[in-house]
C-alpha cells in the first residue's frame, strides 16, 4: 500500500466527535494503531524504493538476504521458516531470483524431494551493497532524531509490538434475527 508523503511531523489524529461515534473506542488508541500502521507503510515505501533499484521488491530482498547471510545453502523450507514468507511464494520468488542469476538451485545430495539454494557472487553483493546502502539510509532518515527520543521510541514500539502480538481478534459477531411481528 503507498501512503501519501507527509512531511509534517504531527500524528493523524482522529475528528473530535470520535467518541460520540464510536463509544466503545478510545480516540488515543486509534490513533497510535493510526500513526503506528502509517509510519510503518511510509518505512516499507522507502526500503522498496531503495530495493527497486536493483530490481527487487521486498519479498525477494528478504529471500536474498536470508540465503545470502546464511553459513551454508539452505532448504527452501529453511528459507520460509526464516522470512515468514509462504512455501508457495519462496518457491516463485526463488524462481525469479533464479532467472536473474542471484541465486541457483541444485539437488538436495541426501533428500531427492528437496534442493539447496545460494546465493550466487552476484547475488550476494547487490544484496551486501543493498544492506550498506539501507543502514547508511537509516541513519540519515532518523538523523534529526535525537538518540534518547530513539532510545525511548524503542522502549515503546517493544510495548506496542508486545501488545499486539498478545492481541486477538474475537470471531464476528452473529447477526441478530430479524424481529417478526
Amino acid at each position: 500500500m503507498r501512503v501519501k508523503r507527509d512531511p509534517s511531523f504531527e500524528p493523524v489524529r482522529v475528528p473530535d466527535d470520535f467518541a460520540q461515534e464510536f463509544p466503545e473506542g478510545d480516540a488515543s488508541a486509534t490513533e497510535v494503531a493510526l500513526n503506528l500502521s502509517l509510519a510503518g507503510t511510509m518505512t516499507i515505501n522507502r526500503v522498496e524504493e531503495l530495493v527497486a533499484q536493483y530490481g527487487l521488491v521486498l519479498k525477494s530482498f528478504n529471500v536474498l538476504a536470508v540465503v545470502s547471510g546464511a553459513e551454508g545453502p539452505l532448504t527452501p523450507t529453511t528459507i520460509t521458516e526464516r522470512t515468514f514468507i509462504g512455501k508457495t511464494t519462496v518457491t516463485s520468488v526463488l524462481d525469479a531470483l533464479e532467472r536473474r542469476r542471484l541465486v541457483r538451485r541444485y539437488p538436495h545430495p541426501t533428500n531427492r524431494r528437496s534442493v539447496l539454494v545460494e546465493a550466487t557472487a552476484a547475488g550476494s553483493g547487490d544484496c551486501a551493497e543493498i544492506i550498506r546502502r539501507l543502514h547508511t539510509l537509516e541513519a540519515q532518515w532518523l538523523a534529526g532524531m535525537p538518540q534518547a527520543d530513539r532510545q525511548r521510541l524503542l522502549r515503546l514500539l517493544g510495548e506496542a509490538k508486545g501488545l499486539f502480538s498478545r492481541a486477538r481478534v474475537p470471531p464476528r459477531p452473529k447477526p441478530e434475527p430479524p424481529d417478526h411481528p
